[in-house]
This record gives C-alpha cells, structure tokens and sequence, in this order.
C-alpha cells in the first residue's frame, strides 16, 4: 500500500522537519519579494505585465515559490499526483530555465541595479537552491513515470507563445536589442530559420525529458527517512 504524507513526514525528526520547512520557507519568501519587486520594476517601465508571467522562466519561477511555499507550510498534506506532478513540473521547469540561459542567453543580457538582482535570482539563484534542496534538505517524493504528465505545461505554453506571438503581436523586450512577439530569441521566426526553431524547441524537449528521468530516479535513490544534520 502506498506510503501518504502523512505517515512518512512523521518519520523525520522534529529537527529535519525544522530545516526542511525554514529551507523552503526562506526560498519561497524569496522568490515572493524577486517577483514582487519584478512587477513593480515592469509596471513603473510601462511593460507588459502579460509578457512578464508568459516567460517560461517566470512561470517556473511562479510553481518553485508555490510548491516551496506548500512544502513550509502544509508539508504532511502533501500527497496524491495533483502534488508529484506540481513538484517535478517546478523542479524540471526551473533547472531548464537555468541550463537554457546559461547555455543561450546570458550574453546577450547586460542589466543593472534592480533589474540584474531580480535576473540573478531568477536564472541563476532559484535553479541553484532547487537542486541542493531537492539533493540534501527534501524528503522523498515518490515521483512514478506517469508523472511525466507535467510535460503538458511546456506544451501548452508553447503553443500559446506561438499562436501570440503569430496573431497578437506582444512586443516582448530584455533578450533582444528590439522588440519581439516572441519571449526567447531562438523562438523567433521573423528573425531565426524555422528549422532552427524547430531545432531549438527539440532540444528543450529533449532536455525536459532527460532532466525529469533524472528527478524521478535521483528521488528513487533518496533514502526513506533522512537523517537528522549533525
């Protein structure tokens, strides 16, 4: 029979669940105040604060500080696939947000004071402390193969940033020297071969799939009950 959150939290020691919790609750406020300050920065601009949340860095950004949040708040309720699916779509979606800028974009970015502390937490910051806390401060999951259905959140959004961009005209600004309907350059068919379009979207692909095997089968490997720090 299968293990709920609720019979495994229990088995962490007061102090484990200590660290857990003030790990993911510090993260979440984090990311809160990043996204905070981001949308108050965009909207004093005069930007889209459409565009801003139809990045796919930000929406990654969005599930981490949700399911951070959950997990420092509501940590033994936190069973069923509605959570599996939430909590790898967050941690797949953000360490492919932070591969795909370092590999590329980051050179194309030069930004300062706010806009740059609010780039770094979001590309550089957020993957980074998902990893570790998913290596040494999170509990088991039990992520299951068929919990590759959060796959369907990067399709849906590609559709919707194509179709937008094809029919609505967005004008998205930060990784190109103008404006673009399109939020990554390597999505631009005005300005990119369509084959390398097509070339890019089936690297993310690739990389989404890969980078969720990984999840699924580093958190398989995670022994059942952690073991107190110190």
């Amino acid at each position: 029979m299968a293990t709920t959150a609720d019979e495994r939290w229990p088995r962490l020691s007061a102090r484990r669940r200590s660290v857990v919790r003030g790990y993911y609750g510090l993260l979440a406020a984090a990311l809160l105040a990043a996204l905070i300050g981001q949308c108050i920065l965009t909207a004093s601009e005069g930007r889209s604060l459409a565009n801003t949340f139809s990045f796919f860095t930000i929406q990654s950004n969005v599930l981490v500080l949700v399911s951070s949040a959950l997990i420092a708040w509501r940590p033994a309720e936190l069973t069923g696939a509605w959570w599996r699916i939430l909590r790898l779509a967050a941690l797949v979606g953000i360490t492919v947000t932070g591969i795909v800028y370092v590999l590329f974009l980051a050179r194309s970015i030069h930004l300062t004071g706010l806009a740059s502390v609010y780039n770094q937490m979001f590309h550089h910051a957020s993957p980074f402390l998902s990893l570790v806390g998913f290596l040494v401060i999170e509990p088991k999951q039990r992520f299951v193969w068929r919990d590759y259905a959060f796959l369907a959140w990067p399709v849906l959004w590609l559709v919707y940033t194509m179709v937008r961009g094809a029919y609505f005209h967005p004008q998205f600004t930060g990784f190109t020297p103008k404006p673009s309907d399109y939020p990554y350059p390597f999505l631009d068919v005005t300005e990119v071969p369509m084959t390398e379009v097509v070339g890019s979207i089936a690297f993310v692909f690739v990389l989404l799939v890969v980078i969720g095997g990984g999840y699924i089968l580093g958190d398989r490997a995670k022994p059942f009950r952690l073991r107190s720090p110190g």
